[in-house]
């Protein structure tokens, strides 16, 4: 009778112990993902600092009384990690609609910054809304 009850419980050590190891495994899968999607965030966080970095850059650009035919690119920074750049929209509304773009190179993650600028008759162009999304 002892051998019977000696083998059961062994059945219940290794079914228990079967089942922590299953929750372990599923419990680090669920710590991956989640470390998977803060990585992800943080990327494009800075993607969109980069973003508004160059938002920031071109309102005192337009205030320092530059002028911009709205034709290429405006490139702000461009260095080993991180390219920001200010496009406008081909459209030739007024007021004209200007993007802030923040490009992570290595992770291929774009950010923008919608801008809206007039442009008065003396080409002093003036930024009129930021929308940061």
């Amino acid at each position: 009778m002892g051998a019977h009850n000696a083998g059961f419980i062994t059945y219940v050590a290794i079914f228990t112990m079967s089942f922590l190891l299953v929750l372990a495994f599923m419990g680090l899968r669920i710590g991956q993902i989640c470390e998977s999607n803060a990585v992800d965030e943080l990327h494009l966080e800075e993607a969109h600092y980069a973003a508004q970095s160059g938002a920031h850059w071109f309102v005192g650009y337009c205030k320092a009384g530059n002028t911009w035919d709205f034709q290429e690119k405006l490139i702000v920074a461009d260095d080993a990690d991180v390219e920001i750049t200010i496009e406008a929209d081909p459209s030739r509304d007024n007021p004209r609609h200007v993007m802030s773009y923040g490009k992570l190179k290595h992770q291929e993650i774009v950010s923008r910054v919608h801008m809206y600028v007039t442009v008065d008759t003396d080409h002093t162009m003036h930024v009129m809304k930021i929308k940061p999304y």
